[in-house]
Formats: structure tokens, sequence, C-alpha cells
């Protein structure tokens, strides 16, 4: 049988960075590299989700004053939640009035210049286990770049499995322990309160 799809990495040097110490955080910058390359980025965070919860916990941030790593976020059951969570595909938009209608903090998103996202799903074992969210200016991610971006979906998967592996409370793919205070903040929280009253 003849393989004849091309993928975007080189499973050499994947398989030497499984091999290697720090595997979880490795792997993340080679995917992070790749999807800068194939798809591009102003802003990259990464997300595990405690759906029991109902909220996911920064694991990665290119930003971290505005976005810290070790933060929860609050999910909202909208339309991202039916795509990413449910429906195990990405979610991608081009301007901030759809950023606007699914993330509480879309003024955020929109003071650092941002107006188009996606969120790329890791996905195993028939559930999310991890998303990439990619921040960027309004209009680009267009369906080819999401398709470049979704190239890297399997390795992004790798990622998150192997930080599923070690501590899912605090482990990161980052170095040094997350920039939270020790104070279990969780984003939108109080906005969530508000509308409740």
């Amino acid at each position: 049988m003849t393989l004849t799809a091309q993928t975007p990495y080189d499973m050499a040097e994947v398989n030497r960075i499984l091999g290697a110490p720090r595997a979880a955080a490795n792997l993340f910058g080679y995917v992070r590299d790749g999807l800068l390359r194939d798809a591009g980025c102003g802003l990259m965070t990464a997300s595990l989700y405690d759906l029991d919860e109902m909220r996911s916990r920064r694991v990665y941030s290119d930003d971290p004053e505005s976005y810290p790593a070790g933060n929860f976020k609050r999910l909202d059951r909208n339309r991202y939640y039916e795509t990413v969570i449910e429906g195990a595909q990405p979610f991608f938009s081009t301007k901030i009035e759809e950023i606007a209608e699914v993330f509480f903090d879309w003024e955020k998103i929109e003071s650092l210049g941002f107006g188009s996202n996606l969120n790329l799903p890791a996905v195993a074992d028939g559930r999310v286990v991890g998303t990439i969210n990619l921040l960027e200016k309004t209009g680009h991610y267009t369906p080819d770049r999401v398709e470049a971006a979704m190239a890297w979906q399997p390795l992004a998967t790798v990622c998150f499995l192997l930080l599923h592996a070690g501590d899912v409370e605090t482990d990161s793919f980052i170095d040094g322990p997350p920039s939270s205070s020790g104070a279990t903040v969780v984003e939108g929280a109080e906005d969530q309160k508000a509308r409740a009253t």
C-alpha cells in the first residue's frame, strides 16, 4: 500500500522529540512553530478542559500578561461549545462580531488588535482533550488557513495526551510554574455572576 498524503511535519524529528525529556513541551513548541508558519498567528494559547466544572485551564500563552498560563476560563454552552467540545470540529471566525457572539472576553481580544480566531481541537478517544487557540487580524482565518492548521491536529493531540500523562492540574507546555498566584482564578466568572442577577 502506498501512502501519498503529505504531512507538514518531519516524522524523524517528531520521533526524536518524543524520545527526549520534556516531550510534551518540546513537541508543543514544534507544533507551535508549524502553525505559525502554515496558518499564521498573532497570539497563541492552549487549553485543557474540565467539563465537569465547565471551565478550561490555560497551559500555554504567548502573552502571559494578557492571558496568563494557569488561569481557568469559564465555558459557556454556545456555538463554540457545540462546535468544538461536542462536535470536535475547529471553530473559526474572521471578524470581531463573530468572536463577540461566543467569547466573553471579546473586548480584550479586540483591544489587542485581533479580529479573527481559530480554535483547533485535540481529539482522542472521541473527546476533546484540549485546544490550541489562535488569534490574528480581522479576516485572517479563511478556510484554506484553517485546513493548513488542521494538518497539525494529530500532533496537537499527542501534545495534550502527553500533558495528560503528567499532572493535569498543574503541568503546562511552558517552563517553570504557572503564573497564577496559587489562587484559583476563573476568567469570566464575574461576568457570569452579573448576568445571573
